[in-house]
């Protein structure tokens, strides 16, 4: 089991969360933990800087653009994609003020 926190969660299925944490078994979402805000030290839980997304918009992220807002997106996305899914991935180097793509942004496998 792992336990992945990040600035902000947008996974199929649970609402948008930030500073929350992600419970993986087996490469699935069990759990979406919403924190309050607050992240508190708990063992063995790693910490990313970015967005937690389901690892299959990779395949599909060359069609943003700098500025364009991240979460209508991505409902539009999982909409498509369903619910059912293998893996979490992150977004680091997005604006997370306004929770828009930059062209530093980059996807990493987690």
């Amino acid at each position: 089991m792992r336990k992945i926190a990040a600035n902000y969660i947008c996974l199929p299925g649970f609402p948008l969360v930030k500073n929350g944490y992600v419970i993986l078994e087996q490469g699935r979402v069990k759990d979406v933990v919403d924190t309050g805000g607050r992240i508190r030290e708990i063992q063995g839980l790693e910490f990313y800087g970015g967005l937690i997304v389901a690892a299959y918009v990779a395949a599909y992220q060359e069609r943003l653009e700098e500025g364009d807002l991240l979460l209508p997106w991505l409902d539009e996305i999982y909409r498509r994609g369903g619910e059912e899914y293998q893996g979490v991935g992150i977004w680091e180097g997005a604006d997370l003020l306004k929770l828009t793509w930059t062209n530093k942004t980059k996807f990493r496998l987690l």
